[in-house]
């Protein structure tokens, strides 16, 4: 994936002052002590010098003496081409569609069409799974079979159509804005230039540009995601935080050396993700870190943190680090519906063009502190009700409450709080406030909404 964010773990700043205790004596007494200590982050039979690294801020935690050179790209070089050997093998065995193999006698056209396909599928990947995207691939490129009939597209609905049921729909609107500004700015054909293209099109970041370009025009660039986060934090034995702006550089850096030194840069991409996501095995580690250990003290690797002294030593990477636990939100959603004869309406909103599920339909809803009373929730409706609908006598009203369902995103814990509301026939016409459309209670199941609202459309119904 796309994101990054350096937080400064690494302990890699040259700015800061590093005091190593090197003297001639200390070192003579740390090697007489070592015949006597086992260590378990050491071979019993390497002669290894410990070299205690004295941190001058809080930010440096003491370290494994081993040499920066550990974390060099050398001995991957030398198995690229059995690397490639081996994707050859397997690149059709999950049998994706957006995966071809690169046709240098394609023309420019022919060129960029490819790096629609491939850009389609890098989207659609992001926190999907393989399987889950085959036929939302399929089905898209029947709908918008080029750039141009995507950036077509006057309505946001028709793309959120296609997307409905892969979830984090602010995806499919970056891709209709990408394709914009793809037609309007580039003739309609994505950039070839991973800096451009991760610069000028929106959603487009740095793995999204490097794995475009490499794969549909093949220029060395680096497309470094989570799966190869995690196969070269064990290639290149790393052992940081991968967030860290340290491991962050280090990781961009071997990718783009070891794409630079291939004349495949698409395909060795396409091999580092298929072995990071399928096997991730680290055929460069020994079976204790300490035997790539080094004594040179001016080669000091302060970027690593010492090891839990548990598991073997591919399993000590990546680093774990404690994850941040998703924030707790609460909101009451108010299902206001009315009947008419033998016809039920029910009234929703469409949401913000921008922000968490961006353009799309739920039931009105308000956001309230986490773990709301019930006569809060109440509170809340007669409040949205007198704003929506303010012909209506509330006191004749009488709401029900029907639980609470929880939704998890990926960083909230959202719980909706679900009240209905029965509404006199004539309320129908007599509706206020912008973005708000009465829907038949059939349709509301093909309406574009999060999957929160079908849960909570679901429990209504029961």
């Amino acid at each position: 994936m796309d994101v990054v964010q350096p937080n400064g773990d690494g302990g890699d700043d040259d700015s800061d002052v590093v005091e190593i205790e090197s003297t001639v004596s200390r070192r003579r007494k740390k090697k007489a002590k070592l015949e006597q200590k086992k260590d378990t982050d050491f071979s019993p039979d390497s002669e290894v010098e410990i070299v205690e690294v004295k941190p001058s801020s809080s930010r440096h935690r003491p370290v494994r003496g081993h040499s920066r050179l550990l974390h060099g790209t050398e001995g991957i070089s030398g198995q690229l081409d059995s690397l490639l050997a081996w994707y050859d093998t397997v690149k059709a065995s999950r049998k994706m569609p957006w995966r071809k193999d690169f046709d240098p006698s394609l023309d420019d056209d022919a060129r960029a069409q490819r790096a629609y396909e491939v850009w389609v599928s890098e989207i659609m990947l992001q926190q999907t799974q393989v399987a889950t995207v085959i036929p939302y691939f399929n089905a898209w490129l029947e709908r918008f079979p080029t750039i141009r009939d995507l950036a077509a597209v006057e309505d946001i609905e028709e793309v959120n159509r296609m997307w409905k049921g892969l979830g984090y729909y602010r995806r499919a609107s970056l891709l209709l804005k990408g394709a914009k500004k793809v037609v309007d700015d580039f003739k309609g054909r994505i950039p070839a230039n991973a800096v451009v293209l991760e610069k000028e099109v929106p959603g487009v970041g740095r793995y999204t540009a490097g794995a475009v370009c490499s794969i549909a025009y093949n220029v060395a660039a680096p497309a470094v995601d989570g799966n190869v986060f995690r196969l070269f934090s064990r290639l290149l034995a790393i052992h940081a935080p991968l967030k860290g702006k340290g491991a962050q550089d280090m990781i961009w850096n071997a990718a783009s050396t070891l794409v630079s030194q291939s004349d495949r840069p698409g395909d060795l991409n396409q091999a580092f993700i298929e072995l990071g996501s399928t096997g991730c095995t680290a055929y460069r580690l020994s079976k204790e870190f300490g035997n790539t250990a080094s004594g040179d003290i001016e080669d000091i690797c302060t970027l690593c943190e010492p090891f839990s002294e548990n598991g073997t030593a591919v399993t000590r990477f990546p680093m774990k680090v404690a994850k941040k636990p998703p924030r707790k939100e609460a909101s009451v959603v108010v299902v206001l519906h009315v009947t008419e004869g033998s016809q039920k309406w029910v009234l929703m909103s469409k949401r913000p063009s921008q922000g968490l599920l961006a353009g799309l339909w739920e039931f009105p809803t308000v956001d309230l502190k986490d773990g709301p009373s019930l006569s809060t929730q109440m509170e809340a409706c007669r409040t949205l009700m007198k704003t929506l609908v303010p012909s209506v006598d509330r006191s004749e009203c009488s709401p029900t409450s029907h639980g609470s369902v929880l939704h998890l995103f990926s960083h909230i814990r959202k719980t909706y709080h679900v009240i209905s509301v029965d509404l006199p026939s004539e309320t129908r016409v007599k509706t206020t406030g912008k973005n708000f459309k009465w829907v038949e209670f059939d349709e509301v199941s093909s309406m574009n909404v999060g999957k929160g609202y079908e849960k909570v459309w679901a429990m209504v119904q029961d």
